[in-house]
């Protein structure tokens, strides 16, 4: 088996949620954070043919890219990368599922209570702005008018504030997510806000989204 381009994207961006992953089989990944706050899913255009789990996926990566065209074959305590013409190999031994945090469910979000689009270059530049100010919070603010998206500390008054206009609206919130859980590709969004808890990213492109939470006792909505 070979992987794709976008998939090794998909599986470099998973490794910054959780540095393991229980791979299942078929064309579903699913990872989650230690601490249960980001999800990620997506679905890929390769069959995986069996279960496994890698404990360190950098690593798994780093071997792939060693390869120019890597042929993966999928033992049953391994994985085996060979280069096209066969001179070169390497094993990664896989590790015990029970030492991963994983999930195997879906989550549903019905009837969001906000749902608007994100684009790639608002998304881009708030993540800049918010690492030159070293803020700790990005911010979804509903003033009634328009919602915009917003970097600061939101415990601290004296702090940098950024902001992009993104959508219109008619509600009032503020939605909050730590900095540190703002584990999205690069892309295009569509966002649905859900006041139990939780934001749902659908990337524009590719088959991936992902669940974050919501600080909710930073969090107000009408």
């Amino acid at each position: 088996m070979k992987l794709s381009e976008t998939t090794i994207e998909i599986l470099k961006n998973f490794s910054t949620i959780n540095q393991s992953l229980l791979f299942k089989k078929g064309s579903v990944l699913r990872t989650i954070t230690q601490t249960k706050t980001v999800l990620g899913i997506a679905e890929i255009e390769e069959s995986i043919p069996s279960d496994f789990a890698i404990y360190d996926l950098n690593k798994f990566l780093a071997k792939l890219s060693l390869y120019k065209d890597c042929n993966l074959e999928f033992k049953e305590d391994r994985v085996i990368f060979t280069s096209e013409d066969g001179r070169r190999s390497d094993y990664i031994k896989y590790c015990s599922p029970q030492v991963i945090t994983s999930v195997e469910k879906t989550l549903v979000m019905n009837d969001p209570d906000y749902e608007f689009i994100l684009s790639q270059e608002d998304l881009l530049w708030q993540r800049k702005s918010a690492g030159i100010s070293g803020s700790l919070h990005l911010v979804f603010r509903g003033d009634g008018k328009k919602i915009y998206l917003q970097s600061t500390d939101i415990k601290d008054d004296s702090s940098d504030l950024s902001s992009t206009e993104i959508a219109k609206t008619k509600g009032k919130f503020v939605c909050v997510i730590k900095v540190e859980n703002w584990k999205m590709m690069d892309g295009s969004y569509k966002v649905n806000i859900s006041k139990k808890g939780l934001v749902k990213f659908t990337h524009s492109d590719i088959d991936l989204e992902y669940f974050v939470a919501i600080e909710s006792a930073l969090s107000t909505f009408d």
